[in-house]
């Protein structure tokens, strides 16, 4: 076994390094055609909306888009964009005649069968399917000559705070990870008319600022002010208006930061259409945490991906930003850099101590790294775990775009390797399409993090995020109670760490009404610590349908973890295309299907998604009209400072204010060893 010991080294040498990994030459989102074809030159997006709403802990996009084909025969339009971080598409409507016709799950296998079935009928259809954990296709059959067809699809997602700061992400650059599908499809990124995006922020809390990177001269900002009697909350909408002929190829990254005297807090949205109906709830945890930290000498081992994914622009901003975290080294810090593509290789034969020389040697080497190759992941972990100092402090870096298709690849196998060894792991996965189910995993099962960078990002404030994470106490094993026979089906059931400013996000059923006990258990340093507050469920709350997709969505990515990691099994398979056909999600095994009318009762295909996309727009409609409503549950008569007496939640600036209820000497913490 090894410590684990980090210092403010770790967030002073990444600065650098993240700062030029964020820009990649990649493909992008947008109508996909065949390597060399000119068949489909005639198919565009003539027109491409979003409308995207922030409002009580989730996000709901919609991106409506107009197909234009200007030839004479019908055409097949395949409309390709990365798969946004735990989203539900849970809408795809096609425009048949004029009339909306909104799509339906059905198993993948028979949704394909179906789907084409009708399009060599030359029948209009629609087909929306997800492509592993890289990005969602939306298939669009015949396509008519000289018209144009109106195509819409809605996906939610929870979002969280990080540091009172609330990111959302449009995916548009895609990650160039998939490489038999590169070779094969090429890809018109253009939308030929006009391009809108829409945002709106409602907020319970004040927000003190908000942040589009590079957008600044571009978009709209529009604030409505407070919100209710109390004025506590916002309400901010942001436009952005391109002419014809904008590209469909780079992230859109909105951020938002809370008022610094937002208090830590614990909030539960609840939906239950009727009294003898199941409930739904989403809670929400922001705890309150303090910040020690220490200054020693510091083992660095990087581990750099240089496979042929990383080429071009990718390899480059690696190689420069190793070289520039180099420079900035102290004489007493030690370093390994590690790189794999096909295998791994040690380029530093151990660890070299950081003097000038030695940077300077080093860096000019690092410079000349080159790429190619597959991606075997797992060999460059393995030599990084090897010969790690124990009276050292320690850090294992990895910087990858987040593929893994050489040696051992699946889940268990890093599991199991992880399992050997205590180490953090902090990743960094660059661009999207990433492998974020393995990334994710491994970093929470070694006590790490793992970040997402897009080549939009403020790199100041991801940066400043990743410092406190490091630099903060952490709170393990943190479990929710919730006491009564009223609640069930808690997803995730194994939550892991929270690191400073990070919030919990939890989901939930419940029968009945009335009210429950709620407690917050963590260990600090190996003591035991918990947080209760009360909460009443209520009898009927209607405000927040979608509220239900994103309980079963938590549910299909749990049973998927169990799959990657055990292998498929014919339980698994049947659990994931129940709760997709039943809540009307596309998933690894379901996939959404438009047909006409007759053509939907032909197959015996019901009708559930139009009945429950029914009561999410009433909701949604009605949610228009009304003012932000806080559901912050840990104030009440008994307990007017909340569960964390009131402490303001932390801040991006966090870490100089007055010692808390958590505050754990931090060396505590890095010297803590994992029970084996």
């Amino acid at each position: 076994m090894k410590k684990n010991r980090l210092t403010t080294r770790f967030a002073l040498l990444l600065a650098t390094l993240l700062t030029l990994l964020l820009s990649s030459n990649v493909i992008a989102a947008g109508l996909l055609k065949p390597v060399g074809s000119h068949d489909d030159a005639a198919l565009t997006i003539s027109s491409h909306r979003v409308d995207v709403t922030i409002n009580n802990g989730f996000v709901r996009t919609e991106v409506d888009q107009i197909f234009s084909n200007s030839s004479s025969n019908n055409i097949e339009g395949i409309y390709s964009f990365p798969l946004p971080k735990q989203s539900s598409l849970s809408e795809l409507s096609l425009w048949i005649a004029g009339q909306e016709i909104l799509g339906e799950v059905v198993e993948k296998q028979r949704a394909k069968q179906i789907y084409e079935e009708q399009k060599a009928q030359g029948k209009q259809t629609a087909l929306a399917e997800k492509n592993d954990y890289r990005s969602y296709d939306v298939k669009v059959g015949n396509i008519p000559a000289q018209s144009d067809t109106r195509v819409r699809l809605v996906y939610y997602q929870p979002l969280e705070i990080d540091l009172n700061v609330g990111r959302y992400l449009y995916p548009l650059a895609e990650g160039n990870v998939d490489e038999e599908r590169i070779s094969f499809w090429s890809t018109d990124d253009k939308v030929s008319g006009p391009f809108h995006f829409h945002l709106q922020l409602k907020s319970a809390f004040p927000v003190k600022d908000v942040r589009l990177p590079g957008l600044e001269q571009e978009a709209i900002i529009q604030r409505s002010g407070g919100m209710g009697e109390e004025n506590t909350g916002d309400v901010i909408d942001i436009s952005i208006d391109r002419p014809e002929g904008a590209q469909l190829n780079k992230d859109i990254v909105f951020y938002y930061r809370l008022d610094e005297n937002v208090p830590a807090r614990i909030e539960l949205i609840p939906y239950k259409a009727a009294p003898n109906s199941e409930g739904t709830f989403m809670l929400v945890v922001t705890p309150a945490a303090d910040l020690q930290t220490i200054s020693e000498g510091t083992d660095w081992t990087f581990v750099l991906d240089v496979s042929g994914s990383m080429d071009g622009h990718k390899i480059r901003t690696l190689t420069d930003g190793v070289s520039k975290v180099l420079g900035q080294m102290n004489p007493n810090d030690r370093f390994r850099i590690i790189t794999f593509n096909n295998s791994a290789r040690e380029l530093t034969r151990g660890y070299v101590n950081a003097t000038p020389e030695a940077v300077q040697q080093w860096t000019s080497n690092v410079k000349s790294i080159q790429s190619g190759g597959g991606t075997n992941l797992f060999a460059g972990l393995e030599t990084a775990y090897r010969k790690l100092d124990d009276d050292r402090t320690s850090g294992v870096i990895l910087v990858t775009d987040g593929v893994a298709n050489v040696g051992n690849t699946t889940h268990r196998d890093f599991l199991q390797l992880l399992e050997r060894y205590d180490i953090r792991l902090f990743t960094f996965v660059i661009g999207n399409s990433a492998n974020q189910p393995l990334m994710d995993r491994l970093a929470r099962d070694s006590g790490g993090f793992a970040m997402n960078i897009s080549d939009a990002d403020d790199i100041t404030g991801r940066l400043m995020q990743a410092k406190a994470k490091v630099l903060h106490q952490a709170l393990h094993d943190v479990e929710i109670k919730i006491s009564g026979e009223k609640v069930s089906d808690l997803t995730p059931q194994k939550i892991g760490n929270l690191y400073a400013g990070q919030q919990l996000v939890q989901f939930g059923r419940y029968n009945g009404d009335g009210e429950v006990s709620i407690s917050m258990q963590a260990k600090i340093s190996g003591q035991q610590r918990s947080w209760r507050t009360k909460a009443t469920l209520p009898k009927v709350a209607t405000d927040n349908p979608e509220l239900e997709r994103l309980w079963a969505l938590a549910n299909i990515d749990q049973t998927m973890q169990e799959v990657r990691e055990k292998g498929e099994t014919e339980q698994l398979r049947k659990e994931i295309i129940d709760l997709g056909t039943n809540y009307s999600l596309v998933t690894d095994y379901t996939s959404m299907l438009v047909l006409t009318d007759d053509a939907m009762e032909n197959k015996g295909i019901q009708r559930r998604n139009s009945d429950r996309v029914q009561k999410e727009r009433k909701a949604q409609q009605q949610r228009t009209t009304q003012p932000v409503q806080s559901y912050r549950i840990d104030q009440s008569s008994n307990n007017n400072n909340g569960s964390f007496n009131n402490r303001p939640s932390p801040g991006i600036n966090y870490g100089s204010g007055p010692v808390g209820i958590l505050t754990i000497p931090l060396l505590a913490w890095l010297n803590r060893r994992k029970n084996k």
